[in-house]
């Protein structure tokens, strides 16, 4: 099936909402409700219950869960099917495709450049980039790094993000072959008021760069060109070199190349007037720094570790600075952006970020303090789901509050 016509679900259901109005979403906030009314909210002995009742409300084909805390795994569990056609179990080591989570790496690679000296959070980027960066409401206002790190950078996904000319750079297993090369072509083009992806009025906003918070997917994309650059290297080699081979995580990696579809959880759609799943199969995108990780809960547990244990790997090698780790576990903009680290989201004493793709969910979250990581990886994805992930992720922020991660029996 065509990835195309999964993608931008936000984008389609307020089109169609337009188009047709009310009674659209009447039937469809019927057909959620059906199935999403029977999810419960948690109580201390009912994380694996509320897990279980999410999937099936959100029609959820498999999930992995792990919690690693003071040292060693506490819980990890495995649900449904990472392969729906095969009937395959997932397992601990099962690859997920983990969408924005995977911004925690991106950021991580771009701390580590500064570690190395070779760029600082509040350079102007135009100095480390071949081409200008500005929006043009304000083009005397430099886009520093650091703003592009805590989503404030007033980069937009303008419509060319959204629509066919970037997804007909994608990659379909079986269909097209992806060209980590399409990561600086899209990003230059964006950014080229030349180019047909540039759009002044759709790929920027109004506010001056500093000031207003926007989550941008974009604004990642041109973090991993901006890694590229500045080493010299791919993002994907860059983060394999720098990050994935000394945390010791070999099966992670950005691009989906030689990779064995028995150890990938297959990525599917749920639809809801049909009430049956499709495969989407394994893809990239454009930029592919913004989303694209595949990896499994016990390797990501790898890389949570350096930020609960001041930068320091399981084996307490060292991997990045404990004033580095601070700073990312930092909120830059408190007048701005509240919530917002250096990639990280801040709530409290606790970190933590989504991601929601076509076909995959995820959620991580750590406490630095307690000690513990959380990892929630899933393979669906679709209208039910994307509402219903909204609510799961606010009870689970909430029981990680209350009751702190959840233990084996």
């Amino acid at each position: 099936m065509n990835i195309k016509k999964k993608l931008n679900l936000r984008i389609m259901i307020k089109r169609l909402t337009f188009l047709i109005g009310i009674p659209f979403v009447l039937i469809i906030s019927f057909l959620f409700y059906t199935d999403l009314h029977l999810y419960m909210r948690p109580t201390p002995k009912s994380f694996d219950e509320m897990l279980s009742q999410y999937m099936g409300a959100a029609k959820l084909p498999g999930a992995s869960v792990l919690v690693f805390k003071e040292g060693e795994i506490v819980f990890s569990k495995q649900y449904g099917r990472a392969n729906l056609e095969s009937q395959t179990a997932p397992t601990q080591n099962t690859l997920y495709q983990v969408a924005s989570v995977s911004k925690l790496v991106t950021g991580t690679a771009v701390l580590k450049l500064y570690e190395q000296g070779k760029l600082k959070l509040d350079d102007d980027i135009n100095q480390y980039l071949p081409f200008s960066v500005r929006n043009p409401h304000f083009p005397d206002t430099p886009i520093t790094i650091r703003m592009l790190l805590s989503h404030v950078s007033s980069i937009s996904d303008g419509s060319f993000f959204l629509g066919s000319p970037y997804w007909d750079l994608y990659q379909d297993i079986g269909k097209k072959t992806f060209k980590p090369e399409a990561l600086a072509q899209f990003i230059e083009g964006y950014f080229t008021s030349s180019s047909e992806y540039y759009d002044q009025g759709n790929n920027f906003n109004t506010s001056k760069p500093g000031t207003q918070p926007e989550y941008s997917n974009v604004a990642y994309g041109l973090l991993g060109y901006l890694v590229e650059h500045v080493s010299g290297m791919p993002f994907y080699e860059f983060c394999k070199q720098e990050i994935f081979t000394p945390l010791e995580m070999q099966h992670t990696r950005w691009l989906s190349e030689n990779l064995e579809t028995s150890d990938v959880a297959v990525p599917y759609s749920y639809h809801l007037m049909t009430r049956d799943y499709q495969g989407i199969g394994t893809y990239e995108m454009p930029t592919y720094a913004d989303g694209g990780l595949k990896t499994s809960a016990i390797e990501f547990m790898r890389f949570l570790h350096i930020f609960v244990n001041d930068g320091n790997t399981i084996q307490g090698a060292p991997f990045l600075q404990p004033e580095t780790v601070d700073e990312m576990l930092t909120v830059q903009y408190p007048k701005v952006n509240k919530i917002s680290g250096l990639t990280w989201w801040v709530d409290d004493n606790k970190y933590m970020h989504g991601g929601s793709d076509p076909g995959v969910k995820a959620l991580v979250a750590i406490s630095k303090h307690e000690q513990w990581e959380f990892i929630f990886f899933a393979n669906g994805g679709g209208f039910r789901t994307e509402l219903g992930f909204e609510l799961f992720r606010d009870d689970l922020y909430d029981y990680l509050n209350r009751y702190g991660p959840p233990l084996n029996n």
